[in-house]
């Protein structure tokens, strides 16, 4: 609900986090801004869909788009239609199945994404640490990871999403790389 995205944020807040989210219309990206968000994220679903897109363009705050379902050509369409905005954004390589099998990652799509634009990241959605750190030594600037207390819940995030443990480990990898 509204009140508890409102509770979320509050909460981020007080701990000194970013609050985001994905939003999938105009009308949550309304709600969103009375929330106070300061970026976006774009699902992969949605790189295409140049209405939302220009609707996120407006409120003048970052956009991270995941590219996951998209062809180049679309990439470009939208990075194009983006740049034509002046619009401040970042793409993140992304495959987009749960958890996503490591034969399937391509991470040398993030050299070309580079090439395209020049903030890039990576949406990881496979099991392990492993790839998220070498996406950062590939010169991935954002690394977005999904969070859960016990992958043995029901959903279709929790299989392919770190535990606490993990996700520290993964931020301990990138700081190591980083310096």
């Amino acid at each position: 609900s509204i009140e508890e995205h409102q509770q979320i944020a509050e909460y981020c807040s007080s701990r000194n986090i970013i609050y985001m989210c994905t939003p999938w219309d105009a009308d949550s990206i309304k709600v969103l801004e009375d929330i106070g968000v300061i970026a976006y994220k774009v699902a992969s679903a949605d790189l295409t869909n140049l209405p939302l897109i220009f609707e996120l363009s407006k409120t003048n705050k970052p956009i991270i788009l995941s590219t996951g379902m998209s062809t180049e050509e679309e990439i470009l369409n939208t990075v194009n239609a983006l740049n034509d905005l002046d619009s401040e954004f970042a793409l993140l390589h992304c495959n987009s199945t749960y958890p996503a099998p490591l034969h399937d990652i391509n991470l040398r799509w993030i050299k070309r994404l580079n090439e395209i634009h020049n903030v890039v990241g990576y949406s990881g959605h496979e099991r392990g640490i492993s790839v998220s750190l070498a996406a950062v030594s590939l010169g991935a600037k954002i690394i977005e990871r999904h969070l859960t207390f016990d992958r043995n819940m029901e959903g279709p995030d929790h299989a392919a999403s770190l535990e606490p443990d993990e996700f520290r480990e993964l931020v301990s990898g990138i700081r190591e790389i980083e310096e």
